[in-house]
């Protein structure tokens, strides 16, 4: 029998722009969303030998785009990091891992792109969990690197 190789957990990085460049685990996002996707256009093109068919849609691929959203739990460290960050551009990885029975479990592979910080909110009712979540925006080609 042949079962799929399944992520059990995510850690997301972010680089501080230095060189060497260090990546700091943005501690407590526990959720991850990763959303590659491509743009496009509709064009309608018809038949050239049935002009008066109703013409079929060819799709024209405008550009691709990464968007991660990270939720979790809020950390009073990375708190004044992560705004400062908002607006700014950098270099993330999104590490994808499987549990193992180790502390650190398996690294199955990094998706790593230069992205936007573009949003961090923050919830934090009076009677529940404060929360916390960090969208990204990619900012050029992304890389995907099997461990």
């Amino acid at each position: 029998m042949s079962v799929p190789t399944e992520f059990d957990f995510a850690l997301l990085k972010i680089g501080d722009g230095e060189s060497p460049e260090v990546f700091t685990i943005s501690c407590g996002k526990q959720d991850f969303t990763a959303n590659f996707a491509a743009n496009s256009t509709d064009r309608f093109v018809r038949d050239c030998a049935k002009p008066g068919e109703v013409p079929f849609r060819v799709p024209k691929v405008t550009g691709r785009q990464l968007d991660i959203t990270a939720t979790g739990l809020t950390d009073i460290t990375a708190f004044g990091i992560e705004v400062a960050l908002v607006g700014t551009k950098n270099n993330i990885k999104l590490e994808y891992y499987t549990d193992d029975g180790t502390d650190a479990g398996d690294l199955i592979g990094t998706v790593a792109c230069n992205m936007l910080v573009s949003g961090l909110s923050i919830g934090a009712p009076r009677d529940g969990d404060a929360s916390a979540e960090i969208s990204l925006a990619s900012s050029g080609a992304w890389t995907w690197t099997a461990a």
